[in-house]
């Protein structure tokens, strides 16, 4: 009798089955919903953040090759007027309203800052490249030349800045990466975190992101700024700064040039891919503190290098604008570097020579 009750209760051990595989294929379906869900949202979030993200007046210092490319794709709707090049026109420890460009921007919109500290020849021609391969026409491209980056000591030589590396590298053939040292690591963990990049714009900017929260000063720069200017570290290390000549002893390179150098190799590249695209072109000779670096530029190995890259590009076409004596030395923070006054000065000088 108990065994039949038992019978009758208890179900066929067979029948759970069917029970438990439902039961999991709900669990997978609701797992493939939600994952399905995050990724919507994710790239919902993505296409939002790439939309509304600031532009900024010039380069962060850390910018990302995400932003960059961003950058470039907005380029190509316009016809801008194109400033790439080194820290001196990129505005080195100034405020960004006060840098040369920013002041030119203001007055024609046209104007965009695409020079950064660690510019070169050599990044010049990659950020052209970079922006020839997002369809950006420019009106007009300014760069400037400067001597002590023919110098192979110099730290923009042979090196592209990694935020523009990772685009400009698949671009560029055989004998251009022949010429350079490869600073991006193809690691494993760098190879996940670019596939990750690609995938993820909220990631690959992450950088940019703090720059447009906080800019260059974020609280606690501006608590250590507070602090070292209270216990007399900052006034330290101004006068540790203070340019002196012996700081700047090797900076130049005086050597006569040639196309053996990379530095050389990259005007050549640039000065002929303008010319191929019919994009006007104005090359500046960085302007130089004569008064500060006598003993090592003011010789005719000097005026050699100034005449040598003058033709060079003469011959492509590019109009060279010879801003080398044209400063004051108290329009200089350093060997090259401009103040704000001296900012001044050299938006005016563009704004009268660059025609558009």
């Amino acid at each position: 009798m108990a065994e039949r009750i038992r019978g009758r209760v208890a179900p066929p051990a067979e029948s759970a089955k069917p029970v438990a595989w439902s039961r999991a294929f709900e669990g997978a379906a609701f797992a493939l919903r939600t994952a399905a869900t995050a990724l919507v949202l994710l790239v919902a979030l993505d296409t939002a953040f790439l939309a509304f993200f600031p532009t900024f007046p010039r380069l962060a210092d850390n910018f990302s090759p995400a932003y960059l490319a961003r950058e470039a794709r907005q380029l190509a709707a316009s016809r801008p007027v194109v400033v790439l090049g080194d820290s001196v026109l990129w505005g080195y420890r100034l405020p960004v309203g006060d840098a040369a460009v920013t002041q030119l921007r203001a007055r024609d919109p046209r104007w965009v800052n695409l020079a950064y500290e660690g510019g070169s020849t050599a990044n010049t021609y990659a950020m052209l490249r970079i922006l020839d391969h997002a369809g950006v026409v420019p009106r007009a491209v300014v760069f400037n030349v400067n001597l002590k980056e023919f110098n192979s000591a110099d730290s923009a030589y042979d090196k592209l800045y990694p935020g523009v590396e990772r685009l400009a590298w698949p671009l560029l053939d055989a004998a251009d990466r022949g010429k350079l040292e490869r600073v991006e690591a193809q690691t494993v963990d760098a190879r996940l975190n670019a596939g990750v990049e690609s995938i993820w714009q909220l990631y690959a900017m992450r950088s940019d992101l703090r720059e447009a929260l906080f800019a260059d000063q974020d609280a606690a720069h501006a608590l250590q700024d507070a602090f070292e200017g209270w216990n007399g570290t900052a006034a330290r290390k101004a006068e540790a700064h203070r340019p002196t000549p012996d700081k700047f002893e090797g900076t130049y390179d005086l050597s006569p040039l040639d196309d053996s150098n990379t530095g050389v190799y990259f005007l050549r590249r640039t000065a002929g891919f303008l010319r191929a695209a019919h994009v006007p072109a104005y090359a500046i000779l960085t302007p130089a503190n004569h008064k500060l670096l006598h003993d090592y530029i003011d010789v005719p190995e000097y005026r050699a290098q100034l005449s040598f890259v003058t033709k060079l590009l003469g011959t492509y076409g590019v109009r060279v604008l010879d801003y080398d004596r044209t400063f004051a030395p108290a329009e200089f923070l350093d060997n090259d570097h401009l103040t704000p006054a001296g900012n001044v000065h050299l938006a005016r000088l563009l704004g009268r020579d660059v025609a558009l």
